[in-house]
């Protein structure tokens, strides 16, 4: 019986070369979403590492894809592939699988990219046709995205609960059954190329070559980008399965379009190219756009001449020069290199923004399709049977639909006035204290805490060092309260306040001063509490630096002036300033009232949460108010501890 599967698969090649590139490609790229932040979060803020030594880690570990010009010597093409195929679905498995000690499980996703970064430089040589490369990291993006979108963005990876192991297994199992459809096959069998008489020149040929290095631009637009569903909720302020049905549409539009390119364009010359690759430029400057239909609009455009500029580039690279295997190898050096400038400019002064990387990215693709394209034009003959990739790939719209109908907008309850329960919260971008992403730990402690309105700072929405994920709209959803989120860092990144009772109005406002490397802010709530009362509910991050206290001093000046004296008004948040400080004392000076220090002597410490020693996360009350209580719950699901209070009015 397996014999005739063997057989059945063997004739099925199409089926075989792109569904084992879909899946190792999927699972290589939810190992690198562990990868990312597992350095950042494990090796830099758990174990002390600084920004030089995990640069070099890095480089270390995305070196690796040269491995694999002399692993195909020592093992040949197929073996090499083999290997590192199978241990991208096993590594994958295992990290998912126990997150007892993080950093094991750090170690296991860097073994597993690696393998991935090696697969890619490899895989590229040995499938039987250039499409069907295409078409496995095209399938890789659109089977990655559906997995992170079908829960909520929080990538199935770091839930170790029933229903994503299933799904992961499934789909390891599948990609181990597919390996045994891979086999080498003569030469003749690749894409045709119907070539001009100066086709076979050797500069013609070295463009091409060296034309790979435009990978690991694509990888990085994709990954900050096209594939960030998050990203796109916090900019058009969709819901989530809006978000996910624009994002995944747009995959499978661009998959679309590049089978058209790949079975039915006859000719295309360098012009088209550089035509293509401007206007991808040009898009990228515009992807922030906060006009909702603009933001899904330009994202599409931006998807569909990516996906074509790969696709040309990849269908035109000579896979049997080894100098493919060089200029792949270092456009995942790219990769690091653009990753690594992009969230650097959170953590040191560099003398550029980080939007100016994704349109710098297209430039990189737009000139790497026009030197593909050099030599005499583009003539691909395809074949048909490539049209079952897009149609197959429609059948994955079925999981935003499923999205739609499960999914349930918080709605406010009507209150019944004072008193209320209040909380802050530092959520440490979603990571606990030995540095995993754990939202459901997060989720426990606020749940159990039992507030009614909830000030979180350190939310990420789409922070690839983060997990990629839309903590505030899984933690909405999952505590049925509304939100809002007030940006500060960039449009990804800052506070946020969920309400069980109506919002009214809300604003959000910038923190002085505006250079540093994380820009500070506050954001503003006016909640309906029922029976005539509201309350205004501010919720802030002031700077972070030990030797920042001249400039926290002036983000207190600024909250004050804000304030201004105004009744029933709660403010909350981190503070990192301890009760003696300046920047304290001002709030204390213009009248607001700790609510911890009217309940304790000596009020709990709130970080760390591992070992406590300091504390600088409060909750301010005017004075025309009362604290019934204040508790400071014990978790380790953030590196701080969250502080509650019941808050009432003056009898």
């Amino acid at each position: 019986m397996f014999s005739r599967y063997l057989r059945w698969l063997g004739s099925k090649p199409l089926l075989a070369d792109v569904g084992v590139g879909s899946l190792t490609f999927a699972f290589g790229l939810q190992l690198l979403r562990v990868l990312v932040p597992g350095m950042f979060w494990i090796l830099g803020d758990r174990m002390g590492l600084n920004s030089i030594l995990l640069g070099l880690i890095g480089l270390a570990i995305f070196l690796t894809a040269f491995l694999a010009i002399p692993l195909e010597k020592m093992l040949g093409k197929w073996r090499l592939v083999i290997i590192a195929a199978a241990g991208i679905p096993v590594t994958r498995l295992y990290v998912q699988l126990w997150w007892g000690e993080p950093l094991f499980n750090l170690c296991v996703a860097i073994i597993g990219t690696m393998l991935f970064f090696i697969f890619i430089v490899a895989w590229q040589r040995i499938t039987r046709r250039a499409s069907y490369f295409v078409l496995g990291i095209l399938g890789g993006f659109l089977l990655d995205s559906a997995m992170t979108g079908i829960f909520a963005t929080y990538d199935p990876i770091w839930q170790a609960k029933l229903a994503p192991i299933l799904l992961t297994m499934m789909l390891v199992l599948a990609q181990l059954l597919l390996l045994f459809g891979i086999r080498v096959e003569d030469k003749t069998t690749e894409d045709r190329f119907v070539i001009g008489p100066k086709e076979g020149r050797i500069g013609a040929v070295s463009f091409r070559s060296y034309a790979l290095l435009a990978i690991g631009p694509f990888l990085f637009l994709e990954l900050i980008i096209f594939q960030n569903i998050p990203r796109l909720a916090a900019i058009t302020d969709w819901q989530l399965p809006t978000a996910f049905t624009v994002v995944l549409g747009a995959q499978i539009i661009a998959l679309t379009i590049v089978v058209w390119f790949l079975t039915r364009l006859k000719i295309l010359s360098w012009f088209w190219g550089l035509f293509m690759g401007v206007v991808l430029t040009v898009s990228l400057v515009f992807t922030q756009q906060k006009i909702a239909l603009l933001a899904g609009l330009f994202l599409l455009l931006g998807q569909v001449l990516a996906c074509a500029l790969i696709a040309i580039i990849l269908a035109r690279t000579p896979r049997e020069d080894s100098r493919t295997s060089i200029a792949s190898a270092t456009g995942i050096l790219l990769l690091l290199i653009f990753v690594f400038a992009y969230y650097s400019v959170y953590d040191m002064k560099l003398l550029y923004s980080n939007a100016i990387l994704e349109p710098l990215a297209g430039g990189a693709i737009a000139i790497c399709a026009v030197a593909s394209l050099l030599s005499n034009g583009w003539r691909l003959e395809g074949e048909r049977e490539l049209w079952l990739a897009p149609a197959f790939a429609l059948l994955l719209l079925l999981l935003p639909v499923a999205n739609y109908l499960t999914w349930e907008r918080p709605e406010p309850v009507q209150g019944n006035g004072y008193p209320i329960r209040v909380m802050t919260y530092n959520l440490h971008n979603g990571f606990n204290t030995k540095g995993h992403l754990d939202l459901e730990q997060i989720a426990t402690v606020i749940e159990h805490s039992n507030p009614d309105i909830v000030a979180l700072q350190e939310v990420s929405r789409g922070w690839l060092v983060s997990g990629r994920v839309d903590m505030l709209s899984w933690l909405s959803q999952r505590l049925k309260m509304p939100y809002v989120f007030g940006p500060t860092a960039d449009p990804f990144w800052g506070n946020a306040v969920l309400s069980r009772y109506p919002i009214i109005a809300f604003s959000k406002h910038e923190l002085p001063t505006r250079d540093l490397f994380i820009r500070r802010g506050f954001v503003v709530a006016l909640i309906d509490l029922g029976g005539g009362d509201t309350i205004k509910v501010i919720g802030t991050h002031f700077h972070h630096l030990e030797g920042g206290t001249a400039i926290r001093q002036l983000q207190s000046q600024a909250i004050v002036s804000f304030w201004n004296g105004l009744d029933r008004t709660v403010i909350m948040g981190d503070f990192n300033a301890e009760p003696d400080s300046s920047e304290i004392n001002i709030l204390r000076r213009a009248g607001l009232v700790d609510a911890a220090k009217l309940m304790f002597i000596a009020p709990p410490l709130t970080f760390s949460s591992d070992a406590p020693a300091r504390r600088i996360d409060y909750i301010w009350i005017s004075s025309d108010l009362q604290v019934l209580d204040v508790l400071v719950p014990q978790s380790l699901a953030s590196d701080h501890l969250p502080v509650v209070a019941t808050v009432t009015t003056q009898k």
